[in-house]
C-alpha cells in the first residue's frame, strides 16, 4: 500500500518516505505536556494557511450516482479547532468545513463523524480572534475513524481491509502515509502493531493529540488524506437493526484477501513457505468466554490427531505471532470472537471450526463463516454450539457489568427461562451480551469428532 501516481482526476507528485516536523507555540506547562506525546519541536504560525481539497472516487466499483459514492479527499493544511471541536479548512474570502453537501466520503461511519457533508460558514473572528494558539505540523496522514473501539475484527473489516483496497487501487503501494486514528476514546490495543505495518510512522492517537491543545487553539496538517471504498467488505453488522448478515453484493473474492494477508505477512517477515509437519491452533479468550477445559482439549486432540496443538490468544501473543502460527495451520478451533478475524490468514485446504456458548445460534452470526467462504477461500467450515445450560458459566461481577442485574426479575426470569437469544437490534441487549460472554465447559469427543470430519 501506497507511493503516488496520476489517478482519476488528480494528479499526485511522488514522495519519498519522511518523518512529520511538527511546529508549536512555546507556551509554559504547554509545550512539555504537548512535546512530551509526539516527541517534536514546536513553534507558533502566525495565522491559520489557507487550504484546499480535490476530491475522487474511492474505487472503480462504487455506484457511479456522485450523490451515493464514496469518495476519497486530499486536504492540504486540513485544520482542527479545539473551539469548536471539529475540521475545516481556511479559504481565501472566508473559513469553511470541509464537505460540499454532494461529497460522501463516510462509508459506513469509516470516517469520523466531525467530517460533516455540508458547508457551514464561520465568522473571521472566530477563526481569527478566539483561535489564540495557532500550529502547523508538516507531513502526510490519513485521517479515519472506527465503528468500534479496539476490537480487531472491527480494525481489519472495517477499516484496514478497505483502506489497503482503495489506497493500492490509487497507486499507494508502499506506506508513506502516517495513520491518524480520529475521534477515538478506546486506543488501539493489541491492534496497534497491525496498523503499524500500513503507516509510515507510529501511529497518531487523535483522541490524545487533540486532548492535549490548549482550549482556544487550532492545528493544521500540511496533507491529509481521507476516506475510502465500502466495496471490499463483505459483513452487514446490523447496526440499529435486528438482524447482522453477510452482504448480497460484496466484490470481496479471495484474490482481495490474500493480497492484503500476503501484504501483512511481508511486513510482518513472515514466509509464505510452511513446513511439511502439520499442527492445529486454538484460539482463545482469557477475560470472558472463556473455553474452560481448553487444556483438556488441547491434550486430547493431540493424541487423536496426532500433531501439535499450541493454544494462542490476544493476552499472551502479538498479533504476528498469531499470525505466523496461523498461517500453516492445518486447523483453527475457537469460540466466537474477533480473534477469529486473524483466521483469514489460514491455506486453503484448513479448516475453521467456531464454538459458541450456550443460547447463541450461529446462524446469527456469520461473519468468520462467510469470509472462509468467500469465492476462491479454499478453507472448510464447521461450528459447535454448546446446548448443555450446565456447561456455561458467567461471573456474577461481568454478569452485572452487562446490565442483568439491573432487570426486573420476571425479565431475568424470562431470559433464564430460554434456550436460544432471539433475534435482537444491535448492539447493546443485555440478553445477548449475557449469554455471549458465558464461559463454558466444551464437548471434547464432539469437538474431536467435527475437527476429524473436517480436516478428512
Amino acid at each position: 500500500m501506497y507511493g503516488l501516481t496520476l489517478v482519476a482526476k488528480v494528479t499526485f507528485i511522488s514522495i519519498g518516505m519522511y518523518h512529520a516536523t511538527v511546529y508549536l507555540l512555546s507556551l509554559a506547562g504547554t509545550r512539555s505536556r504537548y512535546g512530551s506525546f509526539r516527541n517534536q519541536g514546536y513553534h507558533s504560525i502566525p495565522n491559520i494557511p489557507v487550504g484546499n481539497t480535490e476530491c475522487w472516487p474511492a474505487s472503480d466499483n462504487e455506484p457511479a450516482d456522485i450523490d451515493h459514492t464514496p469518495m476519497v479527499c486530499k486536504f492540504k493544511n486540513l485544520c482542527y479547532s479545539n473551539i469548536l471541536h471539529t475540521f475545516f479548512i481556511s479559504r481565501s474570502g472566508g473559513t469553511k468545513t470541509i464537505f460540499p453537501k454532494d461529497v460522501h466520503i463516510t462509508p459506513l461511519k469509516g470516517i469520523v463523524d466531525n467530517f460533516l457533508p455540508h458547508w457551514l460558514s464561520l465568522d473571521d473572528d472566530v477563526m481569527i480572534y478566539r483561535h489564540v494558539h495557532r500550529y502547523f505540523q508538516t507531513g502526510h496522514y490519513i485521517m479515519f475513524s472506527r465503528i468500534a473501539g479496539s476490537n480487531i475484527a472491527h480494525d481489519i473489516h472495517d477499516v484496514l481491509l478497505p483502506m489497503f483496497y482503495t489506497y493500492n487501487f490509487i497507486g499507494l503501494v508502499e506506506p508513506v502515509y502516517t495513520l491518524f486514528l480520529i475521534n477515538d476514546k478506546y486506543g488501539f490495543g493489541g491492534s496497534e502493531e497491525l496498523y503499524r505495518i500500513f503507516s509510515s510512522d507510529a501511529v497518531v492517537d487523535g483522541y490524545l493529540e487533540f486532548s492535549l491543545l490548549p482550549e482556544n487553539a487550532a492545528i493544521c496538517y500540511e496533507e491529509v488524506l481521507v476516506g475510502y471504498s465500502k466495496s471490499p467488505i463483505w459483513y452487514d453488522w446490523g447496526v440499529g437493526r435486528i438482524t447482522e448478515k453477510p452482504l448480497n453484493e460484496t466484490i470481496l473474492t479471495s484474490d482481495h484477501v490474500r493480497g492484503f494477508t500476503s501484504y501483512a505477512k511481508e511486513r510482518f517477515g513472515i514466509s509464505e513457505i510452511c513446513d511439511t509437519v502439520p499442527y492445529g491452533i486454538i484460539l482463545t479468550r482469557k477475560i470472558n468466554r472463556k473455553i474452560l477445559n481448553s487444556k483438556d482439549l488441547q491434550t486430547t486432540l493431540s493424541i487423536e490427531l496426532g500433531m501439535e496443538i499450541t493454544e494462542l490468544s490476544m493476552k499472551f501473543n502479538s498479533i504476528s505471532e498469531i499470525i505466523r502460527k496461523v498461517s500453516c495451520a492445518r486447523f483453527a478451533i475457537g469460540m466466537h470472537g474477533a480473534i477469529l478475524i486473524l483466521t483469514m490468514f489460514l491455506p486453503p485446504g484448513a479448516t475453521l471450526v467456531e464454538m459458541f456458548p450456550y443460547a447463541i445460534n450461529p446462524d446469527n452470526h456469520r461473519l468468520f463463516q462467510s469470509m472462509v467462504q468467500l469465492p476462491g477461500m479454499g478453507i472448510e467450515y464447521a461450528n459447535w454450539r454448546n446446548r448443555d445450560e450446565s456447561k456455561s458459566t458467567i461471573a456474577p461481577k461481568l454478569a452485572s457489568a452487562l446490565g442483568f442485574q439491573n432487570l426486573s426479575k420476571t425479565d431475568r426470569d424470562d431470559i433464564l427461562n430460554r434456550s436460544e437469544v432471539p433475534p435482537k437490534i444491535c448492539c447493546d441487549d443485555v440478553e445477548r451480551s449475557y449469554r455471549i460472554y458465558h464461559d463454558t465447559i466444551v464437548d471434547i469427543p464432539a469437538i474431536v469428532d467435527i475437527v476429524k470430519r473436517a480436516i478428512r
